[in-house]
């Protein structure tokens, strides 16, 4: 297994390492590879109503209703706008 060595602030890690320790895993590291591999997960898939949404965008636009509009319209309409 590899390693991966990260800086946190000391609160940062006094929290989970309490986390971990209350909800009885093993080590910290096990409670910071699932918290890692829980992210991973989310940011590599996209939500069902996302792939919905943008799958209803291409349809339109194949069916010739082509519509321009900004990046961040876009954003805001797929629910991905990080305000």
């Amino acid at each position: 297994m590899a390693s991966l060595t990260i800086k946190l602030p000391d609160n940062q890690k006094s929290e989970i390492e309490a986390i971990a320790g209350e909800k009885n895993y093993n080590s910290v590291s096990e409670y910071v590879r699932e918290a890692l591999r829980d992210k991973v997960e989310e940011d590599l898939f996209l939500r069902p109503e996302v792939a919905e949404k943008l799958r209803k965008r291409l349809k339109k636009h194949r069916d010739g209703d082509v519509e321009v509009v900004s990046h961040e319209e876009v954003l805001e309409e797929l629910g991905l706008d990080e305000d």
